[in-house]
């Protein structure tokens, strides 16, 4: 089976683990490892801080407890992503609204974000899907007009630019994933950037149980989102290398695009002008003018050994929010994505000849 994403850990990732364990770096509070991550990752990002949690959906929910909001505030979030990002809103005791994607770029439409804005709207959530860039400067001008915050959602876009800068940089705090499946990983763990000191300090603050002086008299609620000092040390081993894994992925992109162009029926994901695209995964849309429906296909490939991924279903449909949205919300192009858009094979070790296997099954069922 050829899988959508497989994890490559070297030897000196497993070097800088037991390295990490033998110096007792067990836990969140012991040893060098997780403040030397937090000092890469931040100057790799372009932010003054970095804080390290368990896992990318905790860096969101982090994000948005430490913004210290009203209950039942509103908060926009992009509709097609991980459940995560809606789950941080509402563990918050927030409101999500859904906002409906981009055709093009399958990323939050900037241009329906100031129709969704109310007066309890305090927040905006952006991902960054697939490692594709969102309009972010259209946005933070949005954001600063109503004064609300931006949290960027950049779980798969580690290295993703505009204009030179990267995302995780753009708002008060972006949220990166080291998932399994993710560019650089530490099975679990994740971590949020920020320039912002004080909020940097509340970060810090609520990370750990809310411990001050003296230890335990807490004046917050604070929660357990420590990273394990050994998972520190194999994400700083990889984010050596992480400019040569982005290689990697824009040339798989690259290789799928080439012997696929031209075959009707098939839409890639736009990156739009002096945005640079990381490619997490490769993203396909089968609409109507292909011979076999998404799901046809993905039978076909499974057939020969090929796995497949969905898209995300849209935030607005999901069962779980029907009574705290509250209302019905519309997002066409979302549930386009979900019906019709699925990853195929992006593993940082895939071969050409696997991709160009691929290629040919999806060529023979587009006549």
């Amino acid at each position: 089976m050829i899988p959508v994403f497989r994890p490559i850990i070297l030897p000196s990732d497993i070097r800088a683990a037991t390295k990490a364990l033998k110096n007792g770096e067990i836990s969140g509070t012991f040893g060098k490892s997780i403040i030397n991550l937090e000092k890469n990752f931040s100057k790799y990002i372009g932010t003054r801080y970095a804080v390290s949690v368990t896992s990318g959906s905790t860096a969101l929910h982090l994000s948005v407890a430490a913004l210290e909001l009203p209950e039942g505030s509103e908060i926009i979030v992009s509709s097609t992503t991980n459940i995560a990002s809606a789950l941080a809103i509402t563990h918050n005791k927030c409101t999500p609204v859904p906002v409906d994607s981009n055709q093009d770029t399958w990323n939050i439409d900037s241009n329906l974000i100031e129709k969704n804005i109310t007066k309890k709207t305090r927040a905006i959530i952006v991902v960054h899907f697939l490692g594709n860039p969102s309009n972010m400067l259209k946005i933070n001008k949005i954001a600063k007009k109503y004064n609300l915050h931006v949290i960027e959602d950049a779980a798969e876009a580690h290295g993703a630019e505009i204009n030179g800068k990267k995302v995780g940089s753009f708002g008060i705090s972006g949220c990166f994933s080291f998932y399994a499946n993710k560019a650089i990983t530490s099975g679990e763990g994740g971590i949020i950037t920020t320039s912002n000191k004080s909020y940097y300090e509340k970060l810090k603050l609520y990370r750990n149980l809310g411990f001050t002086i003296p230890r335990f008299v807490h004046y917050v609620q604070g929660f357990n989102f420590r990273m394990m000092g050994y998972q520190a040390a194999i994400v700083n081993n990889q984010l050596k290398r992480i400019g040569s894994i982005i290689k990697v992925k824009t040339k798989i992109y690259n290789l799928y695009e080439k012997h696929l162009k031209g075959i009707s029926g098939i839409t890639f994901q736009t990156t739009k002008k002096n945005r640079k695209n990381v490619y997490w995964m490769v993203g396909l849309l089968i609409n109507k003018k292909y011979k076999l429906s998404k799901n046809q296909l993905q039978k076909k490939l499974k057939e020969n050994k090929i796995e497949t991924r969905d898209f995300f279903k849209s935030i607005a449909n999901q069962p779980c929010f029907s009574k705290v949205i509250g209302k019905k919300i519309t997002t066409t192009i979302s549930d386009n994505l979900w019906s019709r858009g699925m990853y195929l094979p992006s593993s940082y070790d895939i071969s050409q000849k696997q991709i160009k296997k691929i290629c040919l099954i999806i060529k023979q069922y587009s006549k």
